[in-house]
């Protein structure tokens, strides 16, 4: 990494930004891991374009360009400002072919208003199609709009972060949780094996919609040396669904600075750590 590269991560969970800073020049440590409260749930403003609302997050990004002066923006979106299909390779390679199944995922929506990004898979006769269209990035792009060098990120990148931090090897399972859903991915000595996500009105129901998820992808009942879980509400999730895993996966609320591998300037915080995880990876680059 360049000493002057410096990074901020940026996600969001009920009434929080969450964001981390690297510190240009020392491996693997933040200068700074923070929280910023707001009146109003964030991912569903960014989702929704709450006018209002984004002007505010807007506000807290621009402050925290003065303070830090980032030279890179990461930002987790939300797992439903996507939709994302796997494809055998055969597909990607042609282009009639590309373009006749987007057409069937965004049925209605205009060409130039889809966003597609085409991801690696440990199988390489397929390919993951990530499809996001210009309203369900508009709070996103809103809030960091004349910031330098901006990405937003999937949540299955988190992983490939991660991957790239700890050189774990192995399987993995992460297990990213929001108020109203769950992200799920699978990587496989280093590489994505699948990802989906299980929206939920009540978590109460989550597990039936695991199992039922689980039959239409084998990979979520497949063994996983480690599962990492992260996000709001990590510990309901991980009591809902543990009952669910390989019990030879060793399960971990990634809720702490020594568990994630990194150092910090700080040593306590006032917030769930596990919240934070996303934007710690994302601070650090891959």
């Amino acid at each position: 990494m360049h000493a002057k590269e410096v990074r901020l991560g940026l996600c969001f969970f009920n009434n929080r930004l969450f964001y981390a800073v690297n510190d240009p020049g020392k491996k693997a440590h933040l200068k700074h891991i923070g929280a910023i409260d707001f009146s109003f749930n964030v991912p569903h403003a960014l989702f929704k374009y709450t006018g209002r609302h984004t002007a505010h997050l807007k506000e807290a990004v621009n402050r925290l360009k003065e303070r830090f002066g980032f030279s890179h923006l990461q930002v987790l979106l939300h797992p439903q400002t996507e939709c994302k299909t796997v494809l055998p390779k055969l597909v990607y390679d042609n282009a009639e072919e590309r373009e006749a199944h987007i057409n069937i995922l965004m049925n209605g929506v205009k060409r130039n208003k889809i966003h597609t990004s085409w991801h690696s898979l440990s199988n390489e006769k397929f390919k993951l199609l990530k499809l996001q269209t210009d309203d369900s990035l508009r709070g996103p792009l809103a809030i960091t709009e004349g910031q330098p060098n901006v990405h937003l990120l999937s949540t299955f990148e988190i992983g490939e972060h991660w991957i790239s931090h700890a050189r774990p090897g192995g399987s993995i399972l992460t297990v990213c949780c929001y108020k109203n859903c769950v992200a799920v991915s699978s990587y496989i000595l280093g590489k994505l094996r699948g990802t989906t996500h299980l929206p939920f009105d009540e978590i109460g129901d989550l597990p039936y919609f695991w199992l039922q998820q689980s039959k239409v992808y084998p990979w979520m009942k497949g063994l996983h040396e480690q599962i990492q879980v992260f996000g709001y509400q990590a510990d309901k999730i991980i009591d809902l669904l543990q009952p669910f895993w390989d019990d030879a996966g060793a399960i971990t609320k990634m809720d702490s600075l020594e568990k994630i591998d990194v150092t910090a300037d700080e040593k306590t915080y006032s917030f769930d750590l596990a919240s934070a995880y996303p934007v710690i990876m994302m601070a650090l680059g891959k």
